[in-house]
């Protein structure tokens, strides 16, 4: 399959046609079944469904990975589901960690998320003095990592670091697991991926030219922190309005780094 694209498909079927063990990356933003209406998935879903489509697309994105690929994948620590009725709320980290592990991926660590901004749903205050069912809420995200074979590379690519006090300082938040991200709030499609998740992972875990995957690539935001990383990339969305969406966007950011590094040759 051809390279830097974001294919229109739904991703169980795309990611059959990734050949094995050729992705150095996945990181992705999976529905969280909490009832958003996309105009293309059912997130909506029995809590059964749900977890066996999870088991599903894990279990191919393991089979593409490389003996030495890793993943991430982003994802709250409990949800508010709303099709399984009377106590309705799900540890869905603890859920898909044991997805993964009897798919087969090492545990590699758990990135606490901590959004700059965060948005929290309170309880109705008029019942505060004798609340019979008070409502807690709790919106933090993290991410999950793992790897297929083994955690170490293979072999030694060009790093994003460059021995910058900068980039050590990068790294040190990178290693603590606690990461600090903006929301995106543009409303490009029904939920946005903050850049900043996959910019962050992508230095971290990859060298340049790797080829990273996102199995629900949105509005394309890891294919765009792939492009200004010098990463290569493949993925999948199963909108086409999405994809659509996506492709524009990543488009545009090609057209300026193509001009940039035009304008800097001929300054050189």
């Amino acid at each position: 399959m051809e390279m830097n694209k974001i294919i229109n498909e739904e991703c169980i079927e795309g990611l059959k046609q990734l050949e094995e063990n050729s992705v150095d990356l996945c990181i992705t933003s999976p529905p969280y079944n909490v009832g958003i209406e996309y105009d293309d998935w059912d997130d909506n879903l029995q809590i059964v469904d749900y977890l066996g489509f999870a088991k599903e697309w894990l279990t191919e994105v393991y089979r593409v990975l490389k003996p030495d690929g890793r993943i991430g994948v982003n994802i709250p620590y409990e949800v508010n589901m709303k099709k399984l009725g009377g106590h309705n709320r799900v540890l869905i980290q603890a859920e898909y960690h044991q997805i993964m592990k009897e798919i087969g991926y090492g545990f590699a660590g758990i990135v606490d998320l901590r959004e700059k901004a965060p948005q929290t749903k309170l309880s109705a205050w008029g019942s505060w003095l004798s609340a019979s069912a008070p409502y807690m809420h709790n919106p933090k995200e993290c991410i999950l990592l793992g790897y297929k074979d083994q955690w170490k590379k293979l072999e030694r690519g060009e790093s994003y670091y460059d021995g910058s006090p900068e980039s050590k300082k990068e790294f040190i938040e990178f290693v603590s697991g606690r990461w600090k991200y903006f929301a995106e709030t543009r409303g490009m499609t029904d939920a946005n991926f903050s850049l900043d998740i996959p910019n962050k992972a992508i230095k971290f875990m990859t060298y340049k030219n790797d080829l990273v995957l996102d199995p629900f690539m949105g509005s394309g935001t890891t294919a765009v922190a792939c492009v200004n990383l010098d990463r290569r990339y493949i993925g999948f969305e199963i909108s086409k309005e999405y994809t659509e969406i996506a492709n524009k966007r990543v488009d545009k950011v090609w057209s300026k780094k193509l001009t940039t590094e035009k304008a800097s040759q001929f300054w050189k």
